[in-house]
């Protein structure tokens, strides 16, 4: 908007001149003749500026300032006479009355100028002020804050904790809640999530995520199917390749499902997007949105891995249970298609360490060829105990030599093993500590917890016990009860 302008002045051809003058400025021109016009426009609009002639016989020009002042301080206000009026224009000056005295007859780029020298001026005096009521309003909000810091910073702290802790709560109860309603639709459901959470969280750890991306993956591995608790249960129980297509849209919709009620959770916003995206393929041929290549999210990837790995390690659909090795070769051949293969490497590293295997087969080719030496014997020894130290998933200070002990996985434990080490579950729970010789209420106990909490599959025990072998085993061993997840 325009800043207003008045001109007063007992001439009216002078007035006319003022309009033809700045015209092209601008600015809006109000001219008048009458003091009195001038005080009620003042008090109804918001003048950037008066120029007023000093000699009119109504009233002078400087006692006519004097009242526009006391009407609108913020108006500035200009003096314009034909007479050498010193004495006026030195007491309106002092008075505070006018901004500038100009005389008559006037020179155009002159008062043009001093026009718009004034139009600043109050634009600069109505910003100042504008932000002088901010900074004040601003000071009095940071007093609030200093007063009540102590106070907010503390009652912040306390819902910061309250939410923490019911989120870790929220966490373990997602867990049951997903057991209880796979349970409901699908009995191997809720099994499912938690071993696809292990193996997630490990590859993820593989893979270098840091902590904030390993709850959201985690997160959303645990949840990555609970949207097919929307589906009929006979869409479940039968296999995704006999689906006739409307039933399988049907299927692929539980990400979008699933999607949808992790968003309701709470700081679950980027799991939800996990959920969504867990079983697109890395040459775009997935669902829902045929993303591929590093478009798909990186904790997507490792999901539909894990996931993938998990239903053909578990499948109730063969007559023979697949060997992880033989599940990897299948992988193997689908890498870089459906599957990101620096992913399923990091699945590969997790299972079959590089180096522990590099270390034993060392070791074995030693004993084949003949005892070697002490000194080098005692040197390997030390290097596979740093080795199993850096490995060990507590990073815990263990006292183990190759000659003590191998590892196998969960389902290759058998009655009469003896474990070498501590055994936890994944979250850090001893379930039995070392030299506990494996009796049948073990391995039934065993299998019971991994329902609930699953154990790490880094299990070490004595070898030279295979499953023909006739073992009298003790049971007085009590299991530790595990710390829930």
């Amino acid at each position: 908007m325009n800043p207003k302008v008045i001109f007063i002045d007992d001439e009216p051809h002078i007035l006319k001149a003022f309009v033809r003058l700045f015209r092209k400025d601008e600015i809006d021109i109000f001219t008048t003749t009458s003091p009195e016009e001038v005080c009620q426009l003042v008090q109804t609009e918001n003048f950037a500026l008066i120029v007023s002639d000093q000699r009119m016989p109504e009233l002078e020009g400087t006692k006519l300032l004097e009242r526009v002042r006391d009407l609108s301080p913020e108006t500035i206000r200009i003096i314009l006479t034909g007479y050498a009026d010193k004495d006026a224009a030195i007491e309106s000056i002092n008075q505070g009355s006018v901004y500038r005295f100009l005389t008559k007859p006037w020179n155009d780029n002159e008062l043009r100028n001093e026009v718009k020298r004034a139009v600043d001026e109050y634009s600069l005096r109505q910003e100042n002020r504008r932000l002088q009521e901010l900074t004040l309003s601003q000071n009095e909000e940071l007093r609030d804050l200093n007063q009540n810091l102590e106070f907010k910073v503390k009652e912040r702290t306390e819902k910061v904790t309250l939410l923490n802790q019911q989120l870790k709560q929220g966490f373990i109860g997602s867990i049951r809640a997903m057991a209880q309603l796979g349970e409901m639709h699908s009995s191997d459901l809720g099994e499912h999530a938690k071993r696809v959470t292990v193996m997630t969280g490990q590859i993820a750890k593989q893979l270098g995520c840091k902590l904030d991306e390993l709850f959201q993956i985690n997160s959303a591995a645990l949840l990555h199917d609970i949207g097919k608790i929307e589906l009929p249960e006979n869409l479940l129980s039968k296999p995704y390749e006999k689906l006739i297509p409307a039933e399988q849209r049907q299927v692929q919709n539980h990400v979008i499902l699933g999607e949808k009620i992790a968003q309701m959770v709470p700081s679950l916003e980027k799991a939800a997007v996990l959920i969504r995206h867990h079983h697109e393929r890395f040459n775009g041929s997935g669902y829902p949105d045929g993303l591929k290549g590093d478009e798909i999210p990186l904790g997507s990837r490792i999901i539909g891995v894990a996931d993938y790995y998990d239903h053909l390690l578990n499948s109730r659909a063969s007559s023979h249970q697949k060997s992880p090795e033989a599940i990897l070769e299948s992988m193997g051949r689908l890498t870089g298609t459906w599957f990101d293969p620096k992913v399923v490497s990091a699945l590969h590293q997790y299972l079959f360490p590089k180096e522990q295997q590099s270390h034993l087969h060392k070791y074995f080719k030693d004993r084949t060829a003949g005892n070697p030496p002490q000194e080098a014997k005692s040197q390997h020894t030390e290097t596979v105990q740093q080795q199993t130290r850096d490995n060990h998933p507590l990073n815990e200070d263990v006292d183990v030599t190759v000659e003590q002990d191998r590892h196998v996985r969960p389902y290759e434990l058998i009655l009469g093993m003896t474990l070498s080490r501590d055994l936890f579950s994944n979250n850090g729970g001893l379930l039995l500590p070392r030299g506990t010789v494996l009796s049948p209420k073990h391995l039934e106990n065993l299998k019971s917890l991994s329902l609930a909490n699953p154990i790490s599959d880094r299990i070490f025990v004595s070898p030279g016990v295979t499953i023909n072998e006739t073992i009298s085993v003790p049971s007085e061993t009590s299991l530790n009860a595990p710390v829930p997840v």
